[in-house]
């Protein structure tokens, strides 16, 4: 399914004529994202699974920073703004499905921006609940263990009221796993950060709607991008659309995957097996093929 047919960027010349007009004096920091492309990006047009290939600093990042503003799509970490991100995206533009008809069809509320910061946070987020968990557990044990040493007293005032002679009937009776399991919710299972990250994108990607994902290779394992590569396609099939920033060749072998080359000039649709980064890693190996 395409919910987002086209994306394009202001024109160099746009860019100028808005710098050159402005009233304001901004710093040569503060122009992001305006003189990010120093050559002319055509119309991106989309398809199920659409590819943004490029080095540091080739944009990748930039464009779907501007189609998640455009589109308004929520994402969980900040990002990258300056004060004219927002004049930048307004000069963006963009055709949803069935736009040219009259009826443009909304995206699906599942649809959001996926960043690897997303991902790292999610990791820390599930750490901390774990370690709070852990020491609630280590609290409600030495409860257990305070109980069963006290000899027990019948009068509840002594007890220090009902709740508490309760709670002490309960420890007598109850083995140290179940009282501890009774009064604390258990722990996530401990993985990897790549385990964990990988469980977020099938967690947080849908059977529909649009996601953008910014390099979702970080962290990942060569076993776990492949893994990817899979969920990702089936994804696509069962009606998702991927838009997709990446360095990695096991990515950029996605099948059907249309991918826009931001290194090559003019910008233009290439084939995986023609990027620098896959050519220098089939060089690599192609040197070395005698330890093979």
């Amino acid at each position: 399914m395409i919910y987002l047919e086209s994306f394009s960027i202001p024109d160099i010349v746009e860019e100028e004529q808005f710098l050159n007009s402005s009233s304001h004096r901004f710093c040569t920091q503060q122009y992001y994202p305006f003189k990010v492309f120093d050559s002319p990006l055509p119309t991106l047009q989309m398809q199920n699974i659409t590819i943004l290939y490029g080095g540091n600093g080739s944009g990748k990042t930039t464009l779907l920073n501007l189609m998640a503003e455009k589109l308004k799509l929520p994402r969980s970490s900040p990002y990258n703004r300056t004060p004219l991100f927002d004049v930048y995206a307004e000069m963006c533009s963009m055709e949803l499905a069935g736009q040219r008809s009259g009826y443009p069809e909304p995206l699906p509320y599942e649809s959001r921006f996926i960043g690897s910061d997303d991902v790292f946070e999610h990791i820390l987020n599930l750490r901390e609940q774990n370690d709070a968990l852990h020491l609630a557990a280590e609290r409600t044990a030495r409860q257990w263990a305070s109980e069963n040493t006290q000899r027990m007293r019948l009068d509840t005032r002594e007890q220090g009221g009902f709740d508490a002679f309760l709670t002490h009937m309960e420890a007598r009776r109850s083995t140290r796993r179940n009282f501890v399991r009774h009064r604390v919710q258990e722990a996530s299972r401990e993985y990897s950060n790549g385990e964990s990250a990988f469980i977020y994108f099938t967690e947080a990607i849908a059977e529909r709607g649009l996601y953008l994902l910014d390099e979702p290779e970080n962290s990942l394992s060569p076993n776990l991008q492949l893994d990817l590569v899979r969920f990702l396609s089936s994804s696509a099939v069962c009606g998702a659309q991927l838009v997709m920033a990446t360095h990695s060749p096991l990515l950029l072998s996605i099948p059907g995957a249309k991918i826009y080359d931001l290194d090559h000039r003019p910008v233009s649709v290439r084939p995986w097996y023609e990027l620098e980064n896959v050519r220098l890693l089939h060089d690599f190996f192609y040197q070395h093929h005698d330890l093979f």
